[in-house]
């Protein structure tokens, strides 16, 4: 027999998402790729519930916000520690949760990384355009106060949990591997070396579109104007105020030079969980 737990969001803390698979391939028609900023901390909360690895979740920033369960279903967390609690008693993260009646979903403002996934057992009934339930396209509303959805199952998981909780979670002082963007020879050989001896730190104005790299140092390298061209997530586009690494809800066209790719999509994903004032470094 059926069941439905209903997920209600009374305070969205830093900033709450409904994540996918995105919409990719639609990028030639201005629609960003989207996606979780964090495509292994999402999967994994999908597989210890038996779902698929892009099936829909919920991707918090920050702090996890206050959120209202109602019903009967499983749950699962991972990623960033945000010490998540239900009516107050703390929750085990990277496990198969298991939830009945009413409950109030809270958190701290994360401890270690950045973002955390809430996966919920079922069929999540959200509207959908282009193939997913992301935000960006007429229709489907921003996950704010009042916002709700319920989730239907049949089948429920089996209790799975994973001992390593910080599996997902970036070393102090990350380092991003990175190959060589478009305009990366616009840079002269002292000022290629300069941008990568930068510990560049995540500023406050980051989010999913990218993560604005900042150090004190830096200096505008004059770099020419170019006619707006095509990015996508993982370039590092070169500002006057210095580079972003644009992230799941890139912009499809830039025109800043892009000096730099990030060489592995994981990679990409552990960046995005460096926190604000932490450091990366491009190497």
């Amino acid at each position: 027999m059926a069941e439905t737990l209903t997920l209600t969001c009374l305070k969205p803390g830093g900033g709450a998402y409904v994540v996918d698979g995105g919409r990719p391939g639609h990028r030639a028609i201005g629609v960003p790729t989207g996606g979780p900023a964090d495509g292994r901390a999402m999967a994994e909360a999908n597989r210890l519930l038996g779902r698929n690895p892009n099936a829909t979740c919920l991707e918090t920033t920050i702090t996890g916000g206050r959120w209202l369960l109602s019903g009967s279903g499983q749950l699962a967390i991972t990623g960033s520690d945000m010490t998540w609690r239900l009516n107050g008693r703390v929750l085990e993260t990277y496990s198969v949760l298991y939830h009945e009646g009413d409950g109030l979903l809270t958190s701290l403002p994360a401890r270690k990384g950045l973002r955390s996934y809430l996966a919920i057992n079922g069929h999540w009934q959200l509207p959908h355009a282009l193939g997913s339930a992301e935000t960006g396209l007429p229709g489907i509303p921003r996950v704010a106060a009042g916002w709700s959805v319920d989730i239907r199952w049949d089948v429920a998981a089996g209790y799975q949990t994973d001992l390593d909780v910080y599996q997902h979670l970036p070393d102090e002082a990350f380092v991003l591997p990175v190959i060589p963007g478009p305009e990366w020879n616009w840079l002269n050989k002292q000022q290629q070396a300069k941008l990568l001896s930068y510990d560049f730190r995540v500023g406050n104005r980051s989010n999913r579109q990218g993560i604005r790299l900042e150090h004190p140092d830096f200096k505008a390298m004059g770099l020419p104007s170019m006619i707006s061209s095509p990015v996508m997530p993982g370039t590092v586009q070169l500002t006057p105020e210095g580079p972003i690494l644009l992230g799941p809800d890139a912009q499809t066209v830039g025109g800043y030079p892009r000096v730099l790719l990030v060489e592995n999509p994981k990679e990409l994903a552990v960046a995005f969980q460096v926190g604000i004032a932490q450091h990366i470094r491009l190497k």
